[in-house]
């Protein structure tokens, strides 16, 4: 046999061992495994336990004072179920007059896009507030309500941190509240 013959053959065996070795790891590697199937047995029965997961819980734009119109998003800890959802939230909301952030518990109830949200945070105003002391520090919580398809508002209670100036009578205390459209 000649010399190229022989690498050519040698070539053509290599070739072959190894097109089976990968076509045998392609196999191994698309093979589904115990655990995948499990997990997937699990997500697809009718009745599994809901599992919390990190995901969008909020967001939406809404008109009210202090911040005028605003901006919102949240993001947490939710848990997705047929009747309810629930949602540990963290949630930054931005507008005009100012800038809030918030934590706290949020519940869907039904399809209709309905639900009550409890948060507490932090809110700073801007230049041009509605209704509040401009370039302030205040501290508090707010209701959160959207009766029917993502529609509702939010009123809240804060309180101004800080030192006054002497001589200054204004509240410390501030109302919020806005209205707009969320999920």
């Amino acid at each position: 046999m000649r010399p190229a013959a022989m690498v050519r053959r040698v070539c053509s065996a290599g070739a072959v061992v190894a097109s089976a070795i990968a076509a045998g790891a392609l196999t191994a590697q698309t093979a589904p495994s115990p655990v995948a199937i499990a997990d997937t047995a699990r997500r697809t029965t009718p009745n599994a336990a809901p599992r919390w997961q990190f995901d969008q819980c909020m967001g939406g734009l809404t008109y009210g004072a202090p911040l005028k119109w605003a901006l919102s998003y949240g993001m947490g800890f939710v848990r997705e179920s047929e009747k309810r959802d629930w949602c540990f939230l963290g949630a930054a909301k931005v507008g005009f007059g100012g800038a809030s952030m918030n934590v706290g518990l949020a519940n869907s109830l039904g399809h209709w896009g309905s639900g009550v949200a409890l948060t507490g945070g932090v809110l700073r105003t801007f230049n041009d507030p509605m209704g509040a002391i401009a370039k302030r520090t205040y501290v508090g919580g707010s209701l959160h309500v959207w009766p029917i398809l993502a529609l509702g508002g939010e009123i809240g209670v804060y309180r101004r941190l800080g030192i006054d100036a002497p001589g200054t009578t204004r509240n410390r205390t501030l109302i919020t509240w806005s209205t707009g459209f969320g999920f």
